[in-house]
């Protein structure tokens, strides 16, 4: 792993597109794993994971700044207060990461939205639960079919 991990350090020779994917495919962690490593908690971390964020941090030290604010905004949810939202919302865009502050910014547009979200302790997830589950048979039944069998494939899915 650590091999890897130092080959992916050394900055690629070509500067194509090409250099940097055959460099990432060299490494032992994808841009998925480092989203998963932000958000999980630390109790959830196991021995690898705990070794490749520290790995990572030493590269790349705002990391950790970074895990604050995504670990901030996720326990926000399971219900946060107006205080906290407004707190956050200030951090973020305080932030050195122009993504967060522009994903602030658009957030602080949909504040009563996201206020209720916060406060509230309903969620549309059973509902988009559903829509997927029919965008899924609508996806497979694509260009087969009449539109007869497609509602009864959809009430049976549900």
């Amino acid at each position: 792993m650590a091999r890897r991990i130092e080959e992916a350090e050394q900055p690629p020779q070509r500067t194509d597109s090409a250099a940097v994917k055959e460099l990432w495919k060299k490494s032992d962690f994808l841009a998925g794993q480092i989203v998963w490593l932000l958000l999980r908690r630390d109790e959830q971390f196991r021995e690898r994971d705990r070794l490749l964020f520290d790995k990572l941090k030493e590269k790349c030290p705002h990391l950790e700044a970074l895990r604050q604010l995504a670990q901030g905004f996720r326990q926000l949810m399971p219900g946060g207060t107006e205080a906290d939202l407004d707190a956050w919302l200030r951090a973020a865009r305080k932030s050195g990461f122009q993504d967060v502050r522009t994903f602030a910014i658009g957030l602080t547009r949909e504040r009563a939205a996201l206020l209720a979200a916060v406060t509230l302790p309903w969620s549309n997830g059973p509902t988009e639960g559903v829509v997927n589950r029919i965008k899924l048979v609508k996806r497979q039944m694509y260009g087969r079919g009449s539109f007869e069998l497609l509602r009864k494939r959809v009430l049976l899915a549900a």
